[in-house]
C-alpha cells in the first residue's frame, strides 16, 4: 500500500483523488491549502504526492522543491488549471523543479489513472 499526499484546497479534486487512491489500495493524506504543504505532509516518508499549482498559499512550486528536496524518492504529479502560456510555462517549471508528472484540470478518471500507472502507483 503507497502512502500518497495530495496538496490541494479543490474539494472536488480531493473527493475525487480519494476514490481513485482508495479503490487502488492506498491511502492519501490531503492537505486542503498550503503552509509548504503543510510542510510537505509530513515527516515520514511519502510514495506519491500530487501538487495542484492552483492552490492558495505559500507557492506550491516551492512544495515541490521541498518534497524532492527532503523525499528524493518520492514521485511527485502536479496539477494545474490554467490555460495558455502561463499554465504551460508552470508545469514545465514544476517538471524543472522534479516533478516526475502532470494532469490538467479537468481531470478525467482515465488520465489520473494513466498518471497513477506511469508513477507506478
Amino acid at each position: 500500500m503507497a502512502r500518497i499526499a495530495l496538496i490541494s484546497d479543490d474539494d472536488v479534486l480531493r473527493q475525487d483523488m480519494r476514490k481513485l487512491v482508495t479503490e487502488r489500495g492506498h491511502s492519501m493524506l490531503a492537505q486542503p491549502a498550503s503552509r509548504l504543504g503543510q510542510v510537505a505532509c509530513s515527516r515520514e516518508p511519502l510514495d506519491a504526492a500530487f501538487v495542484d499549482l492552483a492552490t492558495s498559499g505559500d507557492g506550491e512550486l516551492a512544495v515541490v522543491v521541498l518534497t524532492r528536496s527532503r523525499m528524493p524518492g518520492t514521485r511527485i504529479a502536479v496539477i494545474d488549471g490554467g490555460r495558455g502560456c502561463a499554465s504551460l510555462n508552470r508545469l514545465a517549471r514544476a517538471v524543472a523543479l522534479g516533478a516526475d508528472d502532470f494532469m490538467k484540470k479537468p481531470i478525467l478518471v482515465s488520465d489520473a489513472a494513466d498518471v497513477f500507472d506511469r508513477l507506478g502507483l
